[in-house]
């Protein structure tokens, strides 16, 4: 039970980002600024995360421990901001469904190195034949979203 509710978590998560990639890249559009729209998300998601944690939400916050934090865990934030920045810069070219594959596609392939070498404190996953299928097949479906064949018909 518990897998089943990790992956309706996930499920969810990937659902909810990829309508947030949607409500940002009308922000762009709206705003005709990447940066404003990103900016707006990343204001509007600090204040939510501020209020749950406020409001006690989620237990306890272990704020004090910050000091604990190995320095390249902060990359995060930065790392986010380029991840949103860029897909509000990207969806209008390639549409969201080749984004989101995209951003799947290499999300993989990070992630089977990452596991592979237990890079970042991770438990090691060595890579798998089985891996390696599906990422060729998310290359696939990258290579399919953007085939067309009447080349003169508008994406």
């Amino acid at each position: 039970m518990d897998m089943l509710i990790a992956l309706i978590g996930a499920g969810s998560g990937g659902s909810f980002l990829a309508i947030g990639l949607a409500a940002n890249a009308r922000l762009r559009k709206t705003l005709q600024s990447s940066i404003a729209a990103a900016t707006i998300n990343f204001i509007v998601g600090s204040l939510t995360l501020t209020l749950l944690i406020l409001l006690g939400i989620f237990g306890a916050q272990h704020l004090d421990r910050l000091t604990q934090v190995p320095w390249w865990a902060f990359l995060s934030g930065l790392l986010g901001v380029i991840y949103v920045t860029l897909n509000t810069i990207i969806i209008p070219k390639l549409g969201l469904t080749t984004t989101t594959l995209t951003v799947v596609c290499s999300q993989m392939i990070g992630s089977l190195l990452i596991d592979q070498w237990g890079w970042f404190g991770v438990t090691p996953h060595p890579i798998s034949p089985s891996r390696i299928v599906a990422i060729v097949l998310l290359l696939i479906a990258v290579a399919l979203t953007q085939y067309s064949p009447n080349k003169n018909s508008a994406h």
